[in-house]
């Protein structure tokens, strides 16, 4: 069975869109946490927070810092994704006028039909 998908609703977009994006901000903070632990125990972070203080005199790179940048991307990302969903699906649904839509095809799924047994009652 042949299908074609010509219109899809920036509202459920938008949905579809900040579920995804709240999915990728925790994985974006999960993976910031696992590389601030890494960088740690390799000294990296010690061996920076020195580099900076030869070079400009600057405080050190605290948890809160790195985590505070970590979020606030995060957040951007969450923001754009979110907001770009619903856009891009009005460009869809704008150039479904010009090529028809996406075709697709649909197979239903088969099921054994099973015959009913009799009762001895």
């Amino acid at each position: 069975m042949r299908a074609s998908l010509r219109e899809i609703a920036p509202l459920s977009a938008l949905k579809i869109g900040a579920i995804l994006s709240a999915c990728i901000f925790i994985a974006w903070m999960v993976a910031a946490a696992l590389i601030y632990i890494f960088l740690g125990l390799g000294g990296v972070w010690d061996r920076m927070n020195n580099l900076l203080a030869d070079l400009i005199g600057a405080d050190r790179i605290s948890a809160g810092l790195y985590f505070g940048v970590a979020a606030g991307v995060g957040l951007l990302e969450f923001v754009v994704v979110t907001l770009f969903a619903p856009v891009t699906a009005m460009l869809y649904n704008a150039a479904t006028g010009l090529v028809g839509g996406l075709q697709i095809t649909v197979t239903p799924e088969t099921v054994d039909a099973v015959e009913p047994t009799e009762n001895a009652s």
